[in-house]
C-alpha cells in the first residue's frame, strides 16, 4: 500500500508542477492582451499611471471611432479583408489543383518537383523579397492590388498541406468517377475536393492569419495610404510627437476580431485537418 500511495502521490506532485509551469506561460501570453483590451477603453493618462490601473476609470468609446474619422482605418480594414479573403481563396484553389496533381497522377519527374517544393519551404522569406520585389517593380505592379495579391497566392507549405491530405484518400474515388465518364476537373471538383474539406478548413486559418497579419510585403508595395493594409497603418499610427496609445489598442483589438472569429468558426476543422494530414509518401 505505501509503495502504491508513495507512486500516486509523486504523481500527484509531478502533475502540479506541470499545471503551475502550465499556468504561467499561459499569463504570459494572456496578461498582455487583456492589458490591451483594457487600455483600449483609457484614456492615454490612465495607461501610463503607475502602479498600473488594470481597468479604466472611464470607458473611453471614442478610441474606437475615432481613428475612422481621423484617420483611414476604414480603408485599411477593408484593404486587409479583400487582400487576405483573395489570397485566402486563391491559394486553396490552386494549392488543392497541386496537391491533387502530386498525390492522385503518377509521371515522370512528380517526386521530384514535390522535393522542389519542399525545399522552397527551407528559404527564408526575407531572402526573396529583394528579387521579389525587383520583379513587381519591372512588371509595373508596385503600389497596386496585383502586387500585394499575385505574389503570395502560391504557397509551398500549401502545396504540402493539400497533397499529404490527398494521397491518404483513396484512390476508388478517382476511379469510380472516370467510369461514370467524368472528366479529371470534374472527379477533382465533385469527388476529391468535398472530402478535404478538414483540410482546407485549417489551411483557410493558416493562410487567412498569415496574409492579414502580413506587414513586411505590404509597406514595400503599397506606397499611398489608399492601399495600406491594417497592419501598416498600425505602424503608421505611431506620431512624430505623439502617439495616441488608446487610440491604437483598440485598433488592435479590432484587428484580432475577424481571426479570431475565423477561427472560432473553423476550429473543428483545423483539429480534424490537423489530425488526418499525415507524413504519408
Amino acid at each position: 500500500m505505501s509503495i502504491i500511495k508513495n507512486k500516486n502521490t509523486a504523481k500527484a506532485i509531478k502533475t502540479g508542477i506541470l499545471l503551475i509551469i502550465a499556468s504561467l506561460l499561459a499569463a504570459i501570453f494572456i496578461v498582455p492582451m487583456v492589458y490591451i483590451l483594457t487600455s483600449s477603453f483609457k484614456s492615454v493618462e490612465n495607461i501610463f499611471t503607475v502602479p498600473i490601473k488594470w481597468l479604466p476609470e472611464k470607458l473611453h468609446l471614442e478610441n474606437f471611432s475615432e481613428p475612422f474619422i481621423n484617420k483611414n482605418f476604414g480603408r485599411y480594414f477593408l484593404n486587409s479583408t479583400f487582400i487576405a479573403g483573395t489570397v485566402t481563396g486563391a491559394t486553396l484553389f490552386f494549392s488543392s489543383l497541386a496537391g491533387y496533381s502530386l498525390s492522385k497522377f503518377d509521371y515522370k519527374f512528380r517526386d521530384s518537383l514535390f522535393i522542389l517544393i519542399l525545399i522552397t519551404m527551407m528559404v527564408p522569406i526575407e531572402t526573396t523579397i529583394v528579387p521579389l520585389a525587383i520583379v513587381i517593380r519591372k512588371l509595373g505592379m508596385m503600389n497596386n492590388y496585383w502586387g500585394l495579391i499575385l505574389p503570395v497566392i502560391l504557397s509551398p507549405f500549401a502545396i504540402f498541406w493539400m497533397r499529404q491530405f490527398m494521397i491518404t484518400l483513396p484512390d476508388a474515388y478517382s476511379e469510380a468517377g472516370r467510369i461514370d465518364g467524368l472528366g479529371e476537373f470534374q472527379i477533382f471538383w465533385k469527388l476529391i475536393l468535398p472530402l478535404c474539406k478538414p483540410a482546407i478548413g485549417a489551411l483557410a486559418i493558416f493562410t487567412f492569419m498569415g496574409n492579414w497579419n502580413s506587414l513586411i510585403w505590404p509597406m514595400i508595395v503599397a506606397t499611398s495610404d489608399s492601399l495600406r493594409t491594417l497592419p501598416v497603418g498600425l505602424v503608421a499610427f505611431e506620431g512624430e510627437f505623439f502617439t495616441p496609445f488608446n487610440q491604437l489598442f483598440a485598433m488592435s483589438v479590432l484587428a484580432i476580431l475577424p481571426t479570431f472569429i475565423l477561427f472560432m468558426i473553423l476550429r473543428q476543422k483545423l483539429i480534424t485537418g490537423m489530425a488526418m494530414v499525415g507524413i504519408k509518401g
